[in-house]
């Protein structure tokens, strides 16, 4: 994967995090700041483990497609 695919990729996960504790923002009637940087956090490690699951799912695959494929 090249730089400006990895930087797409980032941006677009960023913004799904974004848009997630919008909403989540949107629900609290006082937000506390504790409250903010939990949800952050929570959307933050959640959008960083989420590439490494794909990533370990593909190389299970990889096993899978290997029977079928001849090159």
């Amino acid at each position: 994967m090249n730089l400006s695919a990895t930087l797409l990729l980032a941006f677009g996960m960023s913004m799904d995090a974004f848009a997630a504790s919008i909403g989540k923002g949107a629900t609290l009637h006082k937000p506390k700041f504790s409250e903010a940087l939990r949800t952050g956090l929570i959307f933050g490690v959640i959008e960083a483990i989420t590439p490494l699951v794909g990533w370990l799912l593909g190389l299970l695959a990889t096993q899978f497609v290997l029977t079928w494929n001849h090159w």
